[in-house]
Parts: C-alpha cells; structure tokens; sequence
C-alpha cells in the first residue's frame, strides 16, 4: 500500500510537472499575440499626435496681396459734380428808379435794385493723396469751375433772374484727410487751406485771389486693388474784395447806389470721382 501511494505520489507529480510545463509554452506563445491585438486595437489609448497644422499657402498668399495693396501710399483721383456759391454784392437806387445797367459791366437788364450770387454749375477736379499711416493723408487738389453769377433783379413788381455775368473760379487746395474706419472701404473728413482766383468775363475789376479753408466729408469704396469710387461733400470759405468795382449804368448821369458788398465767399460742392493706387 505504501508503495502504491509512493507510487502514486510520483505519478501525479509528473503529471503536473508536465502540466505545467504546456501551460507555459501555451502562455509564452499568447503573451506575443495579445501585445500584438492590444497594439492594433483602436482603443484610443495609445493615438499618436497628430501633426502639426500649417496655415494654407492660398490664404498667406491673400496675405501677401493685401500687404501688397496696403503698401500703395499714392493715390490720384479725378472728380466731377456741382458747385453753388454765396451773394457778392447787393445794389439799389437811392431814389427807387430802375435803371438800364451796362453790360459791358455785368448788366443787360433794368431794375431799381438786384443781388449778384455765384449760381450753381458743373465742377471738375484732380487730387493727389500721400498716406503717412493708416489713419492720416496729406491731399493737394486742384478744382475749377465756370460758375454763372445770376442777378435777381426787381422789374416792376416782381423779381427776375438774369445772366449777369461768368467767373472761371479756380480752387487750389492743400491739406489732411483722415479716415474715421480702418477698413478697405471707409467714411472720411478732410481739412484744407485753400487758395482761390475769381476771373470774370466781364467785369475784369472783379478778378482776384484770395485764401481760405475747406472742410469736407465723405465716403471711399474699395472697388479693387487699384481701383476705387469716392462721393463728397465739401464747404469752402474764401475772402472777396470789390476793389474799385461799381456796377454802372447806360444813363450819362449815374445814379446815386445803396451798395453792399460782401467781404467773403463760400462754395458748396457735391462730387463723385474715381481713385487709382498707383505706388
């Protein structure tokens, strides 16, 4: 009975000695294939980084072309509309009697009293703008105009309007423009000192120059990259003299005038123009 227990004993030990040794081949053989499947397995554990974006060369392309368009620092312009003016000077007899006024001075009518203002007419200009940041330009421009002066004369009892004469009125300014937006398109306000000569068509005694200032405001839309529209709206002040001027009549005997004259003139204008970018 020993013997056979022994026996046994020593049987059942081999048999687990072999047991355990298949058990190991069999885990040293799974070990490699789970690590394998545990590696392949999206369990999202072990990702790797993703790379790096960079930014798309079309858009530092665009980049570069809107730092390119924002480097044009000179710009000119042309522009075109309508300017009006103020009163000149006002005459009337002393005694109430119309009178035929000379044409050769500015009449061609009769009235015991009229008013001389600068009449509404076409405009045209030309400017020039030198940007110094993103805000502030230095703008020259030069404008011209042929502008009626109209006489509202009293005939009888009632008022008329006459031709009494034409002014080419040149404008030469110089000044600041800055823009109230930082954006492509952008309201603006200019300031600018202001040199004006009046040349009449007929009564040359009226023909001066003289200094003022200029406000405006108004409104650029980018339209391109070179190209772009303008709207504005401008006042100007300048002084005026009459100098020696007196209306005359065709009586051999002038009569005796009221006259009052103005010491200073004001423009108003309304134009539409076109900008180029050109350095």
């Amino acid at each position: 009975m020993k013997w056979i227990s022994s026996h046994m004993i020593f049987g059942f030990n081999q048999k687990s000695v072999g047991l355990w040794i298949w058990l190991s081949l069999v885990a040293a053989l799974l070990v490699p294939v789970t690590a394998t499947a545990q590696t392949r397995s999206d369990t999202g554990r072990h990702k790797a980084k993703p790379p790096a974006v960079t930014a798309d060369d079309s858009v530092s392309s665009v980049k570069d072309v809107k730092s390119g368009a924002a480097e044009r620092r000179w710009h000119i312009g042309i522009s075109g509309g309508v300017q009006g003016g103020s009163d000149l000077f006002r005459v009337e007899t002393i005694d109430g009697f119309p009178v035929p006024w000379d044409p050769d001075t500015g009449g061609g009518f009769q009235s015991s009293r009229f008013t001389a203002a600068l009449d509404r007419n076409f405009s045209f200009g030309l400017y020039m703008t030198r940007d110094l940041g993103s805000v502030w330009s230095v703008r020259a421009d030069l404008g011209y105009s042929r502008m009626d002066v109209a006489a509202e004369a009293l005939t009888g009892q009632t008022g008329a309007v006459f031709l009494f004469d034409r002014m080419d009125v040149l404008n030469l300014g110089l000044g600041v423009e800055v823009r109230l937006v930082r954006a492509p398109s952008y309201p603006f306000l200019n300031a600018s000192m202001l040199v004006s000569h009046l040349g009449p068509v007929r009564a040359e005694d009226l023909e001066q120059t003289n200094m003022g200032g200029r406000l405006g405001l108004g409104y650029f839309h980018s339209s391109h990259e070179v190209w772009g529209l303008r709207a504005e709206a401008r006042m100007s002040w300048t002084g005026f003299s009459i100098g020696n001027y007196v209306p005359q009549s065709e009586l051999s005997d002038q009569p005796a005038l009221d006259y009052d004259t103005e010491d200073h003139l004001i423009f108003f204008e309304f134009l539409i123009g076109i900008q180029a970018n050109i350095l």
